[in-house]
């Protein structure tokens, strides 16, 4: 509104202006409002623009080709592990034949570097030397065809005088025997 129309219509210089004084209050009020949705606005269409840039990137990935590169790996771990089992499986059946006792004691001393698979899993070269090598050195690992040494008591004096089962024996006449047969 304009004081000029208001002293057209005849009004008082006064009355015009707490007319014009009163009308400035809402217009500040309503400038302040409108700056403030205006700010809102603004803040809104940052959002906006700012979510439909991320989305923008997020649609340049290739999920297929991601899916597709994680299946590989998968796979080819796979593979490997299934490889590894076979390895193992070849290895234990060679250390049976040549009679090891704790083949995962025998494992841990081979050096795996040096021992070659074909396409079949079967060991081809690698092994045999150092199973040599770890027999000579720990035989004891191994079982072997040679008989067991047997004893005999040739030691003059150790015969018994007390015989008989010692579980039917007393106390008395066991503790004797104990004596005597130790």
């Amino acid at each position: 509104m304009k004081r000029k129309f208001l002293e057209d219509l005849g009004l008082e210089a006064e009355v015009v202006q707490k007319i014009m004084d009163e009308n400035g209050r809402d217009i500040t009020s309503l400038k302040a409002r409108v700056d403030d949705l205006t700010e809102q606005l603004n803040v809104k269409d940052a959002t906006i623009t700012e979510k439909n840039n991320k989305i923008a990137e997020l649609e340049k990935v290739d999920v297929v080709a991601i899916k597709k590169e994680q299946f590989e790996l998968g796979k080819a771990e796979g593979y490997k592990e299934i490889e590894e089992f076979k390895k193992q499986n070849s290895l234990e059946k060679a250390l049976a034949s040549y009679k090891a006792k704790d083949a995962s004691i025998i494992n841990k001393m081979l050096d795996m570097e040096k021992v070659k698979f074909n396409d079949k899993y079967e060991i081809t070269e690698g092994l045999e030397e150092q199973i040599k090598k770890i027999q000579e050195t720990h035989d004891y690992l191994f079982d072997s065809d040679k008989p067991l040494p047997t004893f005999s008591d040739s030691t003059p004096g150790t015969e018994s005088k007390i015989s008989g089962d010692p579980e039917k024996m007393d106390y008395n006449t066991y503790k004797q025997w104990r004596k005597q047969n130790n």
